[in-house]
């Protein structure tokens, strides 16, 4: 299976082991035209914004589990659509509107941590289910606010940096950094650097670049000034990861290993070359040497005319909408939103696309992910991902 096939197949379908009750009537969360359970669902990102991708990738990956959804649960789902611009005052003001106005019975949303943390509040005190999607900050879930309401069906930051430092930090290793000056480049800066503290650990060197940048040559002369042979990336795009490896092949610059905490896309290997890549590792915590993921990653491009743009954003959001649908028709209402919170918390096994997640949620444990979940790849000579040995 190529690069292109794998990595761009992160997006799942979400089986529910057990029988599930049989679907009740239930006013606005009741019965369908075909005689299932209806869904009124808000759905907010920011359409309309610099971080357009992000809202792209949300409501395609909801898109494309709802034939699933309504197939395997008998949930279909009214999709009420709001752009928050990626502005956290915008999207609190959209969120009133979907809970208030429109009374949604589940939240999909919004795309990026900064508009979800400034919501989580409201969300919270309005007592409805909440799948958060793509944001990563650990934040964005308060378990002091019981019962808590957010389910995340992506990593984490704080997996995220586990994963990564496990690839990067060890005895004899001298360890910089390289990340965008983007939100998701500095948060991961940030937590690097907090992580390095906390453990005793030393980064010898940080060096922040602008999303885009055509050239890094200044800042990998100054990891390699430093004598850093084991550099961390965090980058939104592959694109920048690629920019940065010919950087490094122009001034003979040549780290024993460079981690990344980007899920590389197919533009990584386009743009680069596989003498420049060898080094490259990277984790994650979906399987893409799994055959199941190929066959959405199709339905994706024929749906769609492209591959994935961000590729753990489709994953999130289909295996969200299929975990939230599997929630609803064990309550039976998807406006008794108790009971739907205490069937997500109950789920006794969730299969992704040939993972296995048993009991991935608990009262004090909204993360469908866990640090024992994540591996480490590499790319081949010929661009194809393989499991770091």
């Amino acid at each position: 299976m190529s690069t292109k096939k794998i990595v761009a197949a992160l997006s799942s379908a979400v089986l529910l082991s057990g029988a599930l009750a049989a679907c009740s009537d239930s006013g606005m969360g009741g019965d369908s035209a075909s005689g299932g359970l209806n869904v009124k669902a808000g759905v907010i990102g920011p359409k309309t914004s610099p971080a357009s991708q992000y809202w792209t990738e949300l409501e395609r990956g909801i898109e494309l589990a709802q034939d699933e959804a309504e197939e395997r649960y008998g949930v279909t789902f009214d999709l009420v659509k709001r752009d928050d611009k990626g502005e956290p005052e915008t999207g609190a003001r959209l969120i009133q509107e979907l809970l208030n106005q429109e009374q949604v019975d589940v939240l999909f949303g919004p795309s990026l941590s900064g508009v979800a943390l400034q919501v989580a509040p409201i969300i919270q005190r309005s007592g409805r289910p909440w799948m958060t999607g793509i944001p990563t900050a650990d934040e964005i879930i308060d378990y002091s606010a019981q019962p808590n309401w957010a389910f995340r069906t992506n990593y984490n930051n704080a997996q995220n940096i586990e994963a990564v430092a496990a690839t990067a930090f060890g005895e004899g290793k001298t360890v910089g950094m390289i990340y965008g000056t983007d939100g998701f480049g500095q948060a991961g800066y940030d937590a690097v650097r907090s992580y390095a503290e906390d453990n005793g650990l030393d980064l010898v060197k940080a060096e922040g670049v602008d999303p885009g940048a055509t050239s890094m040559t200044a800042q990998v002369n100054a990891l390699r000034r430093d004598g850093v042979d084991t550099v961390i990336v965090w980058f939104t795009t592959g694109a920048d990861h690629a920019t940065m490896l010919r950087s490094m092949a122009q001034v003979s610059y040549e780290p024993e290993v460079v981690a990344t905490a980007t899920i590389l896309d197919p533009a990584f290997t386009e743009l680069s070359k596989p003498a420049e890549w060898d080094g490259t590792v990277f984790a994650a915590p979906i399987d893409f040497q799994a055959p199941e993921l190929t066959d959405l990653t199709d339905r994706y491009e024929e749906e769609y005319g492209e591959e994935p743009l961000i590729l753990t954003a489709v994953w999130s959001l289909y295996s969200a909408t299929l975990t939230y649908a599997a929630a609803v028709a064990e309550a039976g209402d998807a406006n008794d939103y108790t009971a739907v919170r205490d069937a997500m918390e109950s789920l006794e096994s969730v299969e992704v696309l040939g993972q296995t997640f048993d009991q991935p949620f608990a009262e004090d444990d909204h993360e469908l992910f866990t640090p024992d979940d994540w591996i480490a790849y590499r790319f081949d000579e010929s661009g194809e991902v393989v499991k770091v040995d």
